[in-house]
């Protein structure tokens, strides 16, 4: 037997379920229920960027009570993983972990996979410093002097890798080689762990890297550092000198590592995932263990945050027509 319902109770039962339905923050105050919460990493495991990502993923978990994992998923010039949550649903269990690529790939590539404005930002967490590093065995110098000139000598056969084609560290070479004059051949990878590899296994001659997946083979004395990308010396490495230092004071570059979700996510969800990320950025074990890597904490807001993409889009556009590259 079918129970009917009054026309006016009919009505007032249906206006009641569309205003539940088109009023998120009810439902968001209940953020995060028992779903796992997925932070999608666009390299692959073992990188800078990963080992990053899970310190800040383990923390997140204490802070939002509530599992969240970390899924890497490489490939395209990191737009493989980026697509992949522009397309997720906009409840805040899918989140992007994005490096300065997530710009780069919408200016570089003539078909990227994604856009800037299918994401809302919820925090710059962290700014990373690169350096150019070789294997001495190929490439036995000393100075950055000495490697370009290393380079000269062999026109088109030096070789060097990175994370990614198209990602920062891609841009940094290609800069870098039009500054001093220079012709390499870049080999890339699906992130810096396995360009790491193959560097220390001889494939590659030279890398532009994060000092995160490359210092530690630096220490070991299987790679070497011959300049510092950033500004400033690192404290691991105080007698690697910058770039700038080394006779190209226009030349100071590195990566920034973000938090994003897609567009359309609630407010308040975005609100609270970056008080979240407050409160991780203030702890003191992994302040002290992102100061010996080179990394540099923020935690700007969501506007803040929204501000700087935008700022690194033009400036990107610019690099964009002074090196005349375009990715397929």
């Amino acid at each position: 037997m079918t129970t009917r319902l009054p026309r006016r109770r009919l009505l007032a039962a249906m206006s009641g379920t569309a205003l539940a339905c088109a009023i998120p923050t009810g439902w968001a105050q209940a953020y995060p229920g028992k779903k796992p919460i997925k932070i999608v990493v666009p390299y692959a495991a073992g990188g800078s960027l990963d080992a990053m990502s899970r310190e800040v993923a383990a923390r997140l978990q204490t802070q939002l009570g509530q599992t969240v994992v970390v899924e890497n998923k490489p490939g395209a010039g990191t737009m493989l993983g980026t697509q992949t949550v522009a397309r997720a649903e906009a409840d805040g269990y899918t989140l992007l972990i994005a490096s300065s690529s997530f710009v780069s790939a919408t200016v570089f590539y003539r078909k990227p996979l994604h856009k800037i404005s299918e994401f809302a930002p919820i925090t710059q967490f962290a700014n990373d410093n690169h350096m150019i590093v070789v294997n001495p065995a190929k490439v036995p110098v000393s100075n950055l002097s000495e490697f370009i000139a290393h380079v000269k000598a062999n026109p088109g056969k030096i070789s060097y890798g990175t994370a990614g084609t198209g990602t920062s560290p891609h841009l940094e070479g290609e800069e870098f080689a039009q500054l001093a004059g220079i012709k390499m051949l870049h080999v890339p990878f699906n992130g810096s762990a396995p360009g790491v590899t193959a560097l220390v296994g001889g494939q590659i001659d030279a890398m532009f890297d994060a000092y995160t997946s490359a210092g530690p083979h630096v220490q070991t004395g299987r790679l070497r550092a011959i300049a510092v990308l950033g500004a400033n010396r690192l404290i691991e490495l105080p007698s690697v000198p910058t770039v700038a230092e080394s006779g190209y004071p226009s030349y100071v570059r590195g990566a920034w590592d973000g938090l994003l979700a897609p567009a359309g996510t609630p407010p308040d969800i975005i609100d609270r995932l970056h008080a979240a990320m407050a409160h991780v950025l203030k702890d003191p074990q992994l302040l002290a263990a992102w100061a010996k890597r080179g990394l540099e904490p923020i935690g700007s807001s969501p506007a803040e945050f929204s501000a700087f993409l935008q700022q690194q889009l033009a400036i990107n556009e610019k690099l964009s027509k002074s090196l005349g590259l375009q990715l397929d």
